[in-house]
């Protein structure tokens, strides 16, 4: 809010609120007992006799106007606690004005009691008038009004006396007085009108942080909003990638001429493309809208990086390049205590564009080194190397470099904004160093990462799953309710020998008198009641059956609840080779 200059009245030139907080802080900044007891000591310690017919009504009038003074300020010491109306603005500044006009008098009548021919005691009285007049004007913040109709009532009074007792002088003496009051307002003046300015600062202050905090509020909401948006959107649109990538499996097993199968080979590299093109996205969502949780665990680290670097280096060896994996020994064996999720995605991202970018007969090379007490984890390529200008662009979304022409064979560019994110959520700091021409190199290190002997922290080793050969002829109950998706996943399971019973609707199962060995269940099903709830039920019923869940919720509070439940949860589109390998793994 802006003012130029306050007024008589305060309610003239501010707000509501602003006149209440006014009010308060003068009626709080008020010391009506001050003014009687500096009277009270003036005519005790007097050093002429003073008239009782002028010093008795004088002190009476002091105690009057000090009753005035502590009435107001116990009427309006609280007022900015409350909502006030202008009516009681207005009749809170007219209090005021009477509390200033009494004490004016009261003062300006002091220089009746000074004595002609009385020049020390007369000096006395002037030095401490002077004194009350610039201690009133110091505390004063009711608005000019006031501090004019004080001054003008106690300078008319006091002046009005000089030519008695300063016959020869009274009117430089006056004028004297006048510049004084001058200077006195001016100056009370000046602080009013910069404590009101800082009044008015604080309440700008707390609207725009009371604004604030609304937005905020708005963009949490709309935070959750997307949240709850992107888990109902991604588990339609993966329905269909999740059919295309059954479905081409399931034609693959049939197929047996070279041309027709190198076609399906190509659909099932575009469904997988695709279905990474979406995880991706889906990722970068969950990661940016905070609806990611870290689940911490403890892994082995030189296993955790073999089995990191298995499916990059059989790709890397079909173009002639060489991964190789460089261990500090102090390491080998050490169980390091992080997000093996998020760790595994940003490793799976380097060494994936490590591939993408490196030419055949070059080397890659992953390690894992302690520096600093921190352990670093870095991935060198012998690509074509970052400009320094474009090393901080690489890591927003959608930004490829060598990918003019938008070619989603090369993917989408969100990798590396997937790893800064999820960097950031392990608390990991990243460094890149790239030369054109001659490589880069990424490094991650995690700072603060606890990391223990294995000997001390043993975890089970991974085992290597078997050929699944097991599912020929085992009864699959399945539970979808999308067509699209049910008859892909039933022509996909009828290709791997099994047999197949698809309900829509959860509640006919137990109507149908079938004993499952595998149940395979989508979680969001019509009713009230979700795949978790239901397979929960089915396997207490059915214990030798075994369970797994298959959906394209994003909603971290679903895994949560499946992992309670202890349920296997894969999530839309599933890979048809993990699919058949976890089936498999189930049922051993």
């Amino acid at each position: 809010m802006t003012f130029h200059r306050p007024p008589l009245f305060n309610h003239q030139v501010y707000e509501p609120r602003l006149q209440s907080e006014l009010l308060a802080l003068g009626a709080n900044q008020s010391r009506p007992h001050l003014s009687v007891a500096v009277a009270l000591l003036m005519v005790l310690t007097s050093v002429a006799p003073l008239n009782p017919g002028l010093t008795v009504p004088w002190l009476m009038f002091g105690v009057f106007s000090a009753t005035i003074g502590f009435a107001f300020r116990y009427r309006y010491r609280n007022c900015d606690q409350r909502d006030m109306t202008s009516a009681e603005l207005r009749s809170g500044e007219i209090f005021g004005l009477i509390y200033s006009a009494t004490v004016g008098l009261f003062w300006g009548f002091s220089s009746q009691l000074m004595l002609a021919g009385q020049a020390e005691h007369n000096l006395i009285v002037t030095m401490i008038y002077l004194g009350v007049c610039a201690g009133a004007g110091a505390i004063a913040i009711f608005g000019l009004g006031h501090l004019l109709v004080g001054s003008a009532c106690s300078l008319l009074l006091f002046t009005s006396h000089f030519p008695i007792i300063f016959p020869q002088r009274w009117l430089f003496l006056s004028v004297m007085f006048l510049l004084f009051h001058f200077v006195i307002v001016r100056m009370a003046w000046e602080r009013s009108r910069i404590i009101a300015a800082n009044m008015v600062l604080r309440a700008d202050k707390e609207r725009l942080l009371e604004l604030q905090l609304g937005e905020v509020a708005k963009a949490n909401q709309a935070n959750l909003d997307k949240s709850v948006f992107l888990a109902s959107a991604s588990h339609d649109l993966r329905q269909p990638v999740h059919a295309v990538m059954l479905l081409g499996h399931a034609l693959r097993l049939r197929v047996r001429d070279e041309d027709s199968g190198e076609l399906v080979d190509r659909i099932l590299e575009a469904g997988a493309a695709l279905s990474d093109q979406f995880n991706n996205l889906m990722d970068l969502s969950r990661l940016e809208g905070g609806a990611y949780r870290l689940n911490p665990a403890g892994v082995v680290l030189d296993e955790f990086l073999l089995r990191v670097c298995a499916p990059h280096r059989q790709q890397a060896a079909e173009t002639g390049i060489t991964l190789r994996l460089r261990m500090d020994r102090r390491l080998r064996g050490q169980v390091v205590y992080t997000d093996p999720g998020l760790l595994g995605r940003i490793l799976d991202n380097w060494l994936a564009n490590a591939v993408k970018f490196t030419a055949g007969g070059k080397q890659i090379l992953l390690t894992a080194r302690i520096r600093q007490g921190s352990i670093s984890l870095g991935v060198y390529d012998q690509g074509r190397g970052i400009p320094f200008d474009q090393q901080e662009n690489i890591f927003k979304p959608y930004v490829q470099l060598d990918n003019p022409t938008r070619d989603r064979a090369k993917g989408i560019g969100l990798g590396l904004s997937i790893v800064r994110q999820a960097a950031g959520l392990l608390g990991a700091s990243l460094q890149l160093q790239s030369m054109v021409g001659r490589g880069s190199h990424f490094e991650l290190r995690l700072t603060g990462t606890a990391w223990e002997p294995q000997e001390d922290r043993r975890l089970p080793a991974a085992r290597i799953m078997p050929i699944p050969g097991n599912l020929q002829g085992r009864r699959l109950l399945l539970v979808e309710d999308d067509p699209m998706a049910a008859a892909a996943l039933i022509a996909w399971a009828q290709s791997q020998g099994l047999r197949v019973e698809h309900h829509a609707d959860p509640a006919t199962v137990a109507r149908s008198g079938l004993i499952p060995d595998l149940i395979l269940c989508d979680i969001r099903l019509p009713g009230e009641r979700d795949g978790i709830d239901w397979l929960s039920d089915w396997l207490v019923n059915w214990p030798d059956a075994r369970g797994l869940l298959m959906s394209g919720e994003l909603l971290p509070e679903t895994h949560d609840r499946a992992e309670q439940e202890g349920l296997l949860l894969l999530t839309k589109p599933v890979n048809p080779d993990m699919l058949l390998q976890t089936l498999s793994g189930l049922l051993r």
